[in-house]
């Protein structure tokens, strides 16, 4: 596995000076954490509220796991072991989990699970809306760009980012059906 993770690295890492640098230091701003920030307006509208606490929440748990899984880990980041210049920001904390990859396909998976039900309908439409799932799929592309930026750029090996999916992508199914669960229960009221 670590020949392998080390081969996927060095065929992706174009450093800050790479090709795609601009474009991929762009991806992992997005992917940063601050991003979640965007849930708080959501919080202040009565028909987002329930969707906006799910999400929070989800993104809150991922990253408390991350964080965790990162102190008990303690992989050293790829530009360090490997002795390339520092990326952006120049991270020192544990390389696995990737938190950037995790916080991303939590978003992402929670969009595909709930937004489908959370979107609503027009008015006296029972077609399928394409709007939700388009929402959800562009989310997942942007989670995918947001952990190959991270490979690209030297902040993490491929596992890192793989294993930072796969971890927020349960958090975020997880939070999703959260809301799916208090919408039925609610309706059911």
């Amino acid at each position: 596995m670590h020949d392998l993770d080390m081969r996927a690295f060095i065929a992706t890492y174009g450093g800050a000076h790479g090709t795609w640098s601009r474009t991929m230091l762009a991806f992992t701003i997005i992917g940063s954490g601050w991003s979640a920030l965007l849930v708080v307006p959501l919080l202040f509208w009565a028909e987002t509220r329930r969707f906006a606490r799910a999400l929070a929440l989800a993104i809150v748990a991922q990253a408390l796991w991350t964080w965790a899984v990162k102190r008990a880990v303690g992989r050293t980041r790829p530009w360090i072991a490997l002795g390339y210049p520092a990326p952006f920001g120049a991270p020192h904390d544990s390389s696995f989990p990737s938190g950037h990859a995790s916080g991303t396909f939590c978003v992402a998976a929670l969009l595909a699970v709930a937004l489908p039900t959370a979107w609503p309908a027009p008015a006296g439409s029972a077609a399928p809306r394409w709007q939700p799932r388009f929402v959800a799929a562009a989310a997942l592309v942007i989670a995918v760009l947001v952990g190959l930026s991270r490979v690209y750029l030297g902040a993490h090996f491929p596992s890192d980012v793989v294993a930072g999916a796969v971890m927020g992508a349960c958090f975020g199914a997880g939070g999703g059906a959260l809301y799916l669960a208090q919408r039925r229960a609610s309706d059911h009221r």
